[in-house]
């Protein structure tokens, strides 16, 4: 006797059905060593390497997924002898 799940199984329920990923693990590692730059510069660079092209805002996406973004750092002020002096008064 079959239970009741495997009654109503349609191709859609299978493994694997859902849409496919637009990069593989290969590719991903291969972005991932080239994220420390800008996601446009990624994206060319990972052109080159892939045989279809991909756009910067899927370069993101998987960054993202990685868990590596980008931030800017704080603009923080130079402080030399003289500002220092200003500074204190």
């Amino acid at each position: 006797m079959t239970t009741h799940t495997d009654c109503w199984k349609t191709p859609s329920a299978e493994k694997n059905s859902g849409r496919k990923l637009e990069l593989s693990g290969r590719d991903r590692r291969a972005l991932q060593s080239c994220a420390r730059t800008a996601a446009a510069n990624v994206t060319a660079d990972l052109d080159t390497h892939l045989k279809d092209s991909v756009s910067t805002k899927t370069v993101r996406q998987e960054l993202h997924k990685s868990n590596i973004q980008g931030r800017a750092a704080t603009a923080k002020p130079l402080i030399t002898v003289s500002t220092a002096k200003r500074r204190k008064r």
